[in-house]
């Protein structure tokens, strides 16, 4: 029970630490597109030949809006540039159609030369890192996963109180109904400790078939990112593919953290990444590759890599499309269900099926619950017009002081 004490605190402490640093994020890209909508101001009042480095066809909403996630503010507002600049009454011609024939600026400058941007970033690392995944060598999947959403909470308020964002009741109801269905998954949820039974974990990892797992999880998300690059965008279809990168990263994550603290625990015990490449008997023969790592584990960090960098990439393009407050609840309950059942299988961390009957029961009635909550947060989300609509505003505006 300590260490599920202890597991839990990390999770817990991990993730207010990324939540703080998401609002940390969404403060630099605010003061990015403040300076942008400042240029662009200046641009609108004097013309060309008072501030002749400025193209108006861009600087959107990108980094703006009333999210409670740092990814409402992650647009690429660059993809937006080439639709925009062919649309009448936005073209580069001078003083009268608002843009200078030499423009350079696009946009806000890049993300990563706000300092308060990369200090985000950092905390949000150093969270997963210190936070979920020192937790998930403690706890199951099935306990770490529905956790982050103290992250979202965390964000959003700071955000109110620093950023001046307004929570609405609705949202706050929304935010006290997802609680409560967390509560509810974490009630049945595994609370053996992994480390306190070495020899079981290591038996489940040999016979678990990790490969096989991994291998069909790669099949599928080449399918499904096929389809996307095929027009078959959807919003289901982003969050699967962010849903299934972000449950090979926590099985990866589990299976190195752990035997850091397993070979710790037990020095004579071998790499369970080992184990499942070589066999339980072949493991304690692997030779180190690379400093001291074997080539099953540079396999497992390399797979973990690339999970971060596809969930990431497709999150941030579906949050390109979808609004925040209508894709974060959606994205939060899959890779739940996704992450959960991939560690329950994988792990053997169930007691039985009566335990298995009962935590499957409630935990797909507390995801519902959570579903029934994040109504209340996409019906309280605001309206943003698209910058392109905004700026033939400003165009139409502009041309009647003319």
């Amino acid at each position: 029970m300590s260490g599920y004490l202890f597991g839990l605190s990390a999770a817990i402490l991990g993730n207010v630490v990324i939540g703080t640093g998401q609002c940390m994020q969404k403060y630099g890209l605010n003061r990015l597109q403040r300076e942008w909508d400042n240029k662009r101001a200046m641009y609108l009042e004097g013309g060309a030949a008072a501030y002749p480095g400025v193209s108006a066809h861009e600087g959107g909403h990108a980094y703006g809006g009333t999210s409670s996630s740092m990814f409402a503010s992650a647009v690429d507002i660059r993809s937006r540039s080439a639709s925009v600049s062919n649309q009448p009454g936005v073209g580069r011609t001078g003083k009268a159609g608002l843009l200078s024939p030499g423009a350079q600026e696009t946009g806000p400058r890049a993300r990563y030369t706000s300092k308060a941007w990369v200090t985000g970033l950092v905390l949000n690392y150093a969270g997963e890192l210190f936070g979920n995944s020192l937790a998930l060598s403690y706890l199951s999947a099935s306990v770490v996963a529905p956790l982050g959403i103290i992250s979202v909470i965390v964000n959003m308020l700071l955000a109110e109180r620093f950023l001046g964002e307004r929570v609405t009741p609705n949202q706050r109801f929304g935010f006290m109904v997802i609680m409560a269905g967390v509560g509810l998954i974490l009630l049945v949820a595994p609370r053996r400790s992994a480390a306190e039974d070495a020899v079981q974990f290591v038996e489940a990892v040999s016979q678990s078939g990790v490969l096989g797992f991994f291998g069909l999880i790669y099949v599928i998300q080449a399918a499904l990112i096929s389809l996307i690059r095929a027009g078959h965008r959807s919003l289901f279809l982003y969050v699967l593919v962010a849903s299934l990168f972000g449950s090979m990263n926590v099985m990866a994550s589990k299976m190195l953290t752990m035997f850091v603290r397993l070979k710790m625990a037990f020095s004579g015990i071998p790499n369970p990444a080992d184990i499942a490449f070589y066999g339980a008997t072949q493991a304690e023969d692997a030779k180190p590759v690379v400093w001291f790592l074997t080539m099953p584990q540079i396999i497992a960090a390399v797979c973990m890599g690339l999970s971060i960098v596809g969930q990431e990439s497709f999150r941030q393009q579906a949050l390109g499309r979808y609004p925040v407050m209508q894709f974060q609840p959606v994205f939060f309950a899959t890779f739940n269900v996704v992450a959960t059942l991939a560690g329950l299988l994988l792990f053997r961390e169930l007691d039985g099926w009566a335990h298995a009957a009962l935590f499957f029961s409630v935990f797909f009635a507390g995801i519902g619950v959570i579903a029934y909550g994040s109504k209340f947060l996409q019906k309280a989300r605001s309206v943003v017009l698209p910058s392109h609509i905004r700026l033939q505003k400003d165009n139409l505006e502009h041309n009647k002081m003319l």
